[in-house]
């Protein structure tokens, strides 16, 4: 491909995904009620959707590039955090927020399998959902921590993490919205971090970013039905320059459930 025509269509994909990005960062959402977590991020296809739960941060923004990725065949929406509409008081059980999704999924999808996933803890709230469901063909695991004991961090411990996850994906807050997305960040991350996981129906994919330490691996092999690692850090296998070589894990992934 000329060179001039390549750089152009690099620069209608980046425009594509800040469109998509700034789209879905919006708020509220005319696509959506108001009251609903599910944000449609693309796809038209007749294969079953993707449901994807967000992080620690509770946006679903981090999925947009991964989306566009991953094609127009398969639907793909993704489980934004209520709490940055409705504010989070105390600490949070993952299983309850599993319930109130799984429950906004399945009357959306009321038969058949489930394909859930989602990054950091949004893995663990997805195997929660496959849980409970007890329907689900595939939960993706993206380079989701599992703490070796439960543990309780302060507040001054997790916003200076706040601060280094801010940091990491280059987002700037004014205080406003700092003070509204730190109890989300915060009641998120204590929720993982008392998380323990049960073994569940249907196959469990753990994908892993580069340099994940081994003990993490072995730590998720009793739950994970197949373990990889993918190309970039917990940060970077999202983004742009990545997020197609992680579709092209996933399809493999999607095309050995179609066939069993």
């Amino acid at each position: 491909m000329d060179a001039t025509l390549e750089e152009k269509r690099k620069a209608l994909l980046r425009h594509e995904l800040r469109r998509r990005r700034e789209e879905a960062l919006r708020l509220p959402r005319p696509e959506r009620r108001p009251e609903s977590a599910l944000v449609p991020l693309g796809g038209a296809g007749d294969q079953p959707p993707l449901f994807l739960v967000h992080a620690a941060g509770g946006s679903v923004a981090p999925y947009v590039a991964l989306a566009a990725a991953l094609g127009d065949d398969r639907p793909v929406y993704a489980l934004e955090d209520p709490g940055l509409h409705e504010g989070v008081t105390g600490d949070r059980d993952l299983a309850d927020l599993a319930a109130r999704y799984l429950a906004e999924v399945r009357e959306l999808r009321p038969y058949g399998p489930l394909h859930l996933g989602g990054w950091s803890v949004g893995g663990a709230v997805a195997l929660e959902m496959a849980r409970l469901d007890g329907g689900a063909a595939l939960t993706f695991l993206l380079d989701t921590g599992l703490a070796d004991e439960p543990s309780r961090p302060g507040d001054d411990e997790l916003a200076a993490w706040f601060d280094a996850d801010l940091a990491a994906m280059d987002a700037e807050l004014d205080d406003a919205e700092r003070a509204r997305r730190f109890p989300v960040f915060a009641a998120n991350v204590r929720g993982l971090l008392a998380f323990r996981p049960t073994r569940v129906e249907g196959r469990v994919v753990l994908l892993c970013a580069e340099g994940c330490e081994p003990a993490r691996l072995d730590r998720w092999r009793p739950y994970a039905d197949h373990v990889q690692v993918v190309a970039g850090d917990h940060y970077t296998m999202l983004q742009a320059a990545r997020a197609e070589a992680l579709a092209a894990v996933m399809r493999e992934r999607f095309s050995e459930v179609s066939v069993r």
